[in-house]
């Protein structure tokens, strides 16, 4: 997480389909960010560890101050990411309103082809997605993790067999983590 960061929030994940990686995380990576930065803080009662390390990285010392004091004279801390921290329950909340709106755009022209020629998931989305989608879009879901898992190992091998001293390629690295788990901070 960056400090100030300056954060654009779509309205819809149809916005993000065109970009790189898994929509769904990249949705998610800015909603978690308004949630932890400005005014949004000012609403958090209880933080787990990772997201009140958060607060401290992305918010100027007098707001991260102010959430903090409450906290401090609340008690309001888990250790545990999910249902106890504000953060992470707006997440989950909003994860879920995310993957109903992308079922329902499965049926338009535009995504039927961009999930044939160009959709990435990670494998905790696809999970998700595939629990809710229609069953004749499975397969296309379980395709997509396919081609996506041999497009990574491809690129994985490459890296391991000659590794560039200026770092090209290691994009993959970050690429397969965001496969494997989701993006970095999201507690999908």
């Amino acid at each position: 997480m960056r400090a100030h960061r300056q954060i654009v929030l779509h309205e819809s994940i149809e916005e993000l389909l065109h970009e790189p990686g898994c929509p769904l995380c990249r949705f998610l990576k800015d909603f978690q960010a308004i949630h932890l930065q400005g005014d949004s803080a000012k609403e958090i009662r209880r933080l787990c560890n990772f997201h009140a390390w958060g607060v401290a990285a992305v918010q100027d010392a007098q707001a991260a101050a102010d959430v903090f004091l409450t906290l401090v004279n609340e008690n309001g801390t888990t250790t545990e990411p999910g249902p106890d921290c504000d953060v992470c329950r707006k997440v989950v909340d909003e994860e879920d309103r995310r993957i109903r709106e992308l079922v329902a755009l499965l049926g338009k022209p535009d995504v039927v082809r961009w999930l044939r020629m160009e959709a990435v998931f990670c494998i905790p989305h696809a999970v998700k997605l595939r629990k809710k989608a229609p069953l004749t879009l499975t397969a296309r879901i379980d395709m997509i993790i396919r081609n996506y898992r041999e497009q990574l190992k491809d690129e994985l091998v490459q890296l391991r067999n000659d590794p560039s001293p200026d770092r090209s390629g290691w994009g993959a690295l970050g690429r397969a983590a965001e496969f494997l788990v989701s993006q970095r901070g999201l507690r999908v």
